[in-house]
């Protein structure tokens, strides 16, 4: 049995399925490309599956881990899964990982990039936001450039992003949503030292593939 670990992207309109209802997709096209998972003890076996932290309907990751086990794989196991899959989701890079931690227990922070949908924002957002993630004892990081705002927080189970929304909302900055573009760009484990969130597994040990942009 291998345990694979992807890093995903989800855009478009894709980013309106709901977080609970990835494991599906993700098993479904692996039956279609003829995988064979592993599957959960009890009275309710599923496919055995870890996800990272929740991603909020609307917003695109671009760098989404998730953790699967099948039985077989190989190289041609990750083509034929990643032709399979509905548009605005793709695989970008996978590898094989040992079994232990929980995926969910190597991530306590996130990278969102944040823009006006129309118009530029301006610096009063990104004061909103720091502000915003410091009261909820969730700031890491937070810069401006160009109109668009860049949050690095932790505690991801009570610093999301319709909070975040809620906050500019409140202030005046937009009416809701439809004036923002948010983006995931990263999840993982914020490092002190290197001022940034590391992923769960080091990039330079996943492999990418070229094919990927023709799938």
């Amino acid at each position: 049995m291998s345990r694979i670990r992807i890093i995903f992207e989800k855009r478009g309109l894709f980013t309106f399925v709901n977080h609970m209802d990835l494991p599906v997709v993700f098993s479904r096209a692996a039956r279609r490309a003829g995988l064979t998972q592993e599957f959960t003890q009890g009275f309710s076996p599923h496919p055995r599956i870890s996800l990272a932290s929740p991603l909020a309907i609307g917003v695109e990751g671009l760098a989404e881990p998730a953790d699967f086990w099948f039985e077989k794989w190989d190289e041609e196991s990750f083509l034929r899964w990643s032709a399979m899959l509905p548009e605005g989701l793709k695989i970008l890079k996978y590898a094989e990982v040992e079994d232990g931690l929980n995926l969910a227990k190597l991530i306590d922070a996130a990278v969102y990039r944040i823009s006006g949908e129309g118009a530029p924002l301006d610096g009063r957002a990104a004061q909103v936001l720091s502000d915003e993630a410091a009261r909820l004892n969730a700031l890491f990081a937070c810069s401006f450039a160009e109109g668009t705002v860049t949050l690095t927080v932790g505690h991801l189970e009570h610093c999301g992003a319709g909070l975040l929304v809620k906050a500019l909302a409140a202030a005046g900055v937009v009416s809701g949503w439809q004036d923002l573009r948010m983006e995931r760009l990263t999840v993982g484990k914020w490092n002190a030292e290197a001022g940034a969130v590391l992923p769960p597994v080091s990039y330079t040990h996943l492999r990418a593939h070229e094919t990927c942009a023709d799938l």
